[in-house]
């Protein structure tokens, strides 16, 4: 996962009201499990007393980190899933890179289990697919023309599914429509020119009928469209 983001994703105002929807107390102690851009590392590290997060294969510190006095890093594997820390270590657990990223969703969430207090909670905002198959398959074939290293987005269904399998209850969940521009989601994917082409194609198809759930819309030389964010708030049960 590269250091990359989107201004859209990245967005100060969004992920303050995330964390403020997380609600944390000041007081608490964050473990955010893979890095990343440091986006959600640092969005919690404005609310909470310590943020500590777990850099994968040897990544250099992001910017946006450097010289926080409350964030600490931890460095793994991106070949494993295991964290080291010790058992319920901590108030929170969350996830720095997209979930559906990540090479062993299931393994992650039983080690971010392990590491939560009891009655501690797990974070995550999450893109989610729309539960009709059509729909969803849609939504992965473009971002797999995007970003070949797109597995696919979980439902959310399925999401509340994994996390009730590792041992989480969710408490609260919130629906977020993030608002995206052609150009900006294609920051950092960097397609080839006909991929490029093929999306363009994908996005005028699914325009009119609405194929993908995804709200597109033609403004001028750029196309708009509309993904769903699920924020997730989910208690460690046991």
């Amino acid at each position: 996962m590269g250091m990359v983001v989107s201004p859209a994703v990245a967005d100060p105002r969004r992920l303050r009201r995330f964390v403020s929807f997380v609600a944390p107390p000041k007081g608490a102690s964050v473990l955010d499990v893979w890095t990343g851009a440091g986006v959600m590392a640092w969005a919690f590290s404005l609310r909470v007393q310590e943020v500590v997060t777990v850099l994968r294969d040897h990544q250099q510190a992001p910017p946006r980190l450097r010289g926080r006095p409350n964030v600490f890093m931890l460095a793994a594997s991106t070949t494993s899933p295991e964290l080291p820390v010790p058992d319920e270590r901590f108030d929170l657990v969350t996830c720095g890179i997209p979930f559906h990223h990540v090479p062993w969703p299931k393994e992650l969430l039983l080690e971010m289990w392990r590491v939560c207090r009891p009655a501690g909670v797990l974070a995550l905002e999450e893109t989610v697919a729309h539960e009709q198959e059509v729909r969803a398959r849609y939504q992965d074939r473009l971002e797999r023309l995007r970003d070949r290293s797109h597995p696919r987005y979980f439902r959310l269904s399925e999401l509340v599914h994994l996390l009730g399998e590792a041992g989480f209850l969710v408490r609260r969940l919130q629906l977020v429509d993030l608002q995206r521009e052609f150009h900006e989601w294609l920051r950092g994917a960097r397609p080839s020119p006909q991929r490029v082409e093929a999306i363009r194609r994908l996005l005028t198809g699914g325009q009119e009928a609405d194929i993908g759930g995804l709200n597109i819309q033609m403004a001028d030389d750029t196309f708009l469209f509309t993904q769903r964010l699920a924020w997730v708030v989910a208690e460690r049960m046991g």
